[in-house]
């Protein structure tokens, strides 16, 4: 009896679920590029972006350096340095109806795909 109740819930799951995994995948023909792939390997799934941009992420890192005076007092300090990291932005129009997907690179890999306006 259980078992029946269930099965109008099956549907939503596997909405939830493909809904999920879509965010970091990208289907280019009957190619998928997703994320953690290389530069290479998205323009040989996808082909050349139709745009590229560029910025530079600010970072904050936080260091502890702890040092020894004489006898037995320690001395710790905190430091904070900023710095920023690459980003690589690459946008495909899919075409006609369709969302156009902007790819984030950190470190020559693919961090994040995100589905931008519809092409009309």
């Amino acid at each position: 009896m259980l078992r029946t109740s269930l099965y109008p819930l099956l549907p939503l799951a596997l909405i939830s679920i493909s809904l999920g995994c879509q965010a970091d995948t990208l289907r280019c023909g009957t190619k998928v590029t997703q994320t953690g792939d290389t530069k290479a390997e998205v323009i040989a799934k996808c082909g050349d972006p139709v745009f590229t941009d560029h910025y530079c992420a600010p970072m904050t890192t936080n260091l502890q350096i702890q040092a020894t005076q004489q006898g037995d007092n320690n001395i710790q300090n905190n430091i904070a340095i900023q710095s920023c990291q690459d980003v690589d932005i690459w946008t495909y129009e899919p075409g006609k109806g369709k969302f156009i997907q902007h790819l984030y690179f950190t470190e020559g890999r693919l961090r994040r795909i995100e589905r931008g306006d519809r092409v009309d």
